[in-house]
């Protein structure tokens, strides 16, 4: 069985243009993401997808120079983008997929680890920390069989639906068995995405408060205990 991270990420955003290759404590914002998720224990397959546009050449490029396999498809059907990356990896059947977003810069992989056993272990098609927020916004991570992606993938007709990877599975639940994995403390309030100009100076005092790229949430729960001020940042965005 095959169990592979595809990472969604593009340059375009009107709120924070060419976020995923912004500088953060001395790396591509994007880089964050794709260093953290391949300490997983449970992935043994890696891609970045973004678009066929010109302005994301540079993420093709970022891929190329970091030796991460790339995939550009469809701008807008972001459903068959993800679907044709999968495909690309030649997965099939139970092959599990984990869908990860180029916003999060403190992605746990330990959390993702423990989303995908939890898929691994039941009968569900699909599991998430995001069905029930429970967990910092930006510590996402979903996990789903191939054959509900590709169900997805050839039923959803919608727009946002072929806009969104996973609203076809998760706005059908009499199709599919979807589960969410929970924290024990509901942390849901807090944002520790990267989506505005002020959630651009969170992620950058969070990680340079740190000075160490081998830290988990606990950690990061730990700094922001001593800066409570920070949380005040992007609590508005």
């Amino acid at each position: 069985m095959k169990i592979a991270a595809i990472i969604q990420a593009r340059t375009g955003s009107t709120r924070l243009p060419g976020k995923v290759l912004i500088p953060i404590g001395g790396k591509p914002a994007l880089q964050w993401v794709t260093e953290r998720i391949m300490k997983s224990d449970l992935i043994d397959h890696f891609l970045l997808a973004t678009t066929k546009l010109v302005s994301d050449d540079s993420i093709e490029r970022f891929c190329g120079e970091s030796g991460i396999r790339c995939f550009r498809g469809s701008e807008l059907d972001v459903l068959d983008r993800y679907y044709m990356a999968a495909c690309s990896l030649g997965m099939g059947g139970s092959d599990i997929v984990v869908r990860i977003t180029g916003d999060c810069q403190l992605i746990e992989p330990k959390i993702c680890d423990s989303v995908i056993s939890a898929l691994m272990q039941s009968d569900a098609d699909y599991v998430s920390n995001v069905v029930s927020r429970t967990f910092p916004k930006g510590l996402d991570c979903e996990a789903m069989r191939f054959f509900a992606l590709e169900k997805s993938w050839r039923d959803a007709k919608l727009e946002y639906e072929r806009e969104h990877v996973t609203q076809y599975i998760l706005k059908n639940p009499e199709l599919f068995k979807i589960e969410n994995y929970a924290y024990h403390t509901d942390l849901s309030q807090m944002r520790w995405t990267l989506d505005t100009p002020e959630d651009l100076e969170f992620i950058k005092a969070v990680i340079e408060g740190l000075a160490t790229d081998n830290f988990d949430m606990n950690d990061v729960l730990s700094f922001l205990d001593k800066h409570p001020e920070l949380l005040e940042i992007n609590s508005f965005t």
